[in-house]
């Protein structure tokens, strides 16, 4: 029989005193780290020369900013475009030869920004307005798309009733989940009916961006008050013509009105800089809820994971004092 000296119970409880205490300290710690999102460092920034290509910008990505987005100001009359690498490449959705869609992509990241674009425009729009730069230096991952029938893409025009399908089939290409979609005018004919169908897919898509959208008189009132997803509705001081879209899009419960003085239907191009300044405000807004709840998340799963690893260490280190000390005792009692 073994006899356990005192010393022996001393070491075996304060092994255990000490793996309570580390599991103690690090829920104490992801408890703190909740109200601290902010974590980025110099290393995750972004890096962008100025118009002069003097001194380096950082500017890092808004959604995982503790402080809401800074204003964008004119410098000497015009906007300063970030300079930012933006991907060209085209991409087949029907699986039919020469049939191709040209996608401009920036950024990279978990929060993406489809954009689509009005009748006299195409994806090429977004980058000459500085929307791709900008989206990639707040830190989303941004693709524009020359939509059937226009710009650089082959594909034939695609009929009004099967624009969901095609947006969905383009969608589901891409990979897309956790984005935002920026429809204007033309492109209504694509958007409007997608988030109306897609009005019970919170996890898929976040937000809605519709500028004087075509398209919003085939659905009813109550159709709109069926979607959840947070709405941008933008429209130009000066465009009349569409009130009346504007009147049907007020009522999605979660929406807000964006009016852009001295602006016409166009309102993006016309006053790009309160645009910009505007947009970033709504997918900060839209996704930094979604950032934080992903955030406690992985903190609570790596203070688990460790708190895991702390006990087992400290099981193992228990196991071998009880395995040295019961070899010590039967070596003494084998003298």
């Amino acid at each position: 029989m073994i006899v356990r000296s005192p010393f022996v119970k001393l070491v075996i409880t304060g092994v255990l005193i000490f793996g309570v205490v580390v599991i103690a300290l690090n829920f104490i710690s992801y408890s703190r780290n909740l109200n601290d999102f902010e974590f980025i460092d110099d290393n995750n920034a972004y890096v962008i020369p100025n118009r002069d290509g003097d001194a380096l910008i950082r500017i890092k990505a808004d959604v995982k900013s503790n402080s809401k987005p800074a204003t964008l100001y004119l410098n000497n009359g015009k906007m300063d475009i970030p300079e930012v690498r933006i991907r060209t490449y085209m991409i087949s959705i029907n699986h039919v030869q020469d049939h191709n869609i040209l996608i401009r992509e920036v950024g990279e990241g978990n929060f993406n920004i489809l954009l689509l674009h009005g009748q006299s425009f195409s994806s090429k729009t977004w980058e000459n307005i500085g929307t791709l730069q900008y989206l990639a230096s707040w830190g989303y991952r941004a693709f524009a798309i020359d939509l059937p029938g226009y710009g650089n893409s082959s594909l034939p025009v695609v009929q009004e009733i099967e624009g969901a399908q095609w947006l969905t089939r383009l969608i589901r290409t891409l990979r897309l989940s956790n984005f935002v979609i920026i429809s204007p005018s033309m492109s209504g004919r694509f958007s409007i009916p997608y988030i109306m169908q897609s009005h019970t897919n919170q996890q898929l898509i976040r937000g809605f961006i519709p500028i004087s959208p075509v398209g919003t008189n085939n659905f009813q009132t109550t159709d709109y008050e069926k979607v959840k997803i947070p709405t941008l509705i933008v429209h130009g001081e000066r465009d009349k013509k569409f009130q009346s879209a504007i009147q049907s899009l007020k009522q999605i419960p979660s929406s807000q009105i964006l009016t852009i003085k001295n602006a016409s239907h166009a309102c993006y191009i016309d006053q790009p800089l309160d645009f910009h300044n505007e947009l970033r405000q709504f997918l900060y807004t839209v996704y930094r809820p979604i950032y934080i709840e992903q955030y406690k998340q992985r903190s609570l799963a790596n203070a688990t994971s460790s708190s895991s690893e702390n006990l087992n260490t400290s099981q193992n280190k228990i196991s071998s004092n009880l395995t040295s000390n019961r070899k010590h005792f039967q070596s003494k009692q084998s003298i």
